[in-house]
């Protein structure tokens, strides 16, 4: 009977577990082991930690390649500036008219009210500017292009201001020259666009008149001109011929 003692002491232990296995599951209707806490049930699992934001290099636009500036334009001649023409037309005051004849580089102008008032004026057209001179201190200076003339004059004493157009044959300056019994004798004419033309007849140089008179009509066709009896033939003046300087 005591070889048996110690199988016997085992059963007994092994039933008394299974006895207390039982009530434990009967009080904790779950079915969990009496070692799960809730502790560890309201404990979620870690947070997978975040992958570190990569922030994605700015890209920008490339810069449009910016356009050059446009170069100042450099001083030059005016190009408006013609070549050659003639202007015409009456001064500030209708108190004459005058003309003015380009060619190149050189200039010629005539200032005239008919008797009391003539005077021809000779220098220069460079970069649309004129600057001429002529006798007893008269001066001629103006700005041009292929429109018109604009500027002042000096003659006799009396400052005009003028702008005229640009006139066409027949309009424009004439001048002519002839000798008698070994004096010279000058006309001048300026004609405008509406065909009224004015013009004087300066006195022999050997003459003691102190003015000039008014020319005789002139016939732009034939382009002469009756004074008494003599016949004065005229030449357009272009800046170059017909100056008479």
């Amino acid at each position: 009977m005591r070889r048996n003692t110690p199988l016997i002491t085992l059963l007994t232990g092994a039933a008394l577990g299974v006895v207390l296995l039982v009530a434990s599951m009967l009080a904790d209707p779950s079915g969990k082991p009496a070692s799960y806490s809730a502790a560890a049930a309201s404990t979620s699992p870690p947070a997978t930690p975040a992958a570190p934001a990569t922030s994605a290099p700015a890209t920008s636009a490339p810069a449009a390649p910016s356009s050059p500036a446009p170069a100042a334009p450099s001083p030059t001649a005016v190009t408006t500036a013609p070549v050659k023409a003639t202007y015409a037309g009456r001064v500030g005051g209708g108190g004459g008219s005058v003309a003015v004849s380009i060619h190149g580089s050189q200039a010629i102008a005539y200032v005239c009210n008919g008797s009391t008032v003539e005077a021809w004026f000779k220098g220069t057209a460079v970069n649309g500017v004129l600057i001429m001179t002529g006798k007893n201190h008269s001066h001629f200076s103006a700005i041009y292009d292929f429109g018109k003339v604009t500027g002042d004059v000096l003659a006799h004493g009396t400052d005009y201001s003028f702008s005229v157009p640009v006139v066409t044959k027949p309009s424009g300056l004439y001048r002519a020259t002839a000798v008698v019994r070994g004096a010279t004798i000058k006309a001048g004419w300026i004609v405008l666009s509406d065909g009224t033309q004015v013009g004087s007849l300066e006195p022999a140089s050997d003459s003691s008149a102190p003015s000039a008179n008014e020319a005789p009509v002139l016939n732009v066709t034939t382009r002469t001109a009756q004074a008494g009896n003599l016949v004065l033939h005229a030449v357009p003046v272009d800046g170059v011929t017909g100056s008479g300087f």
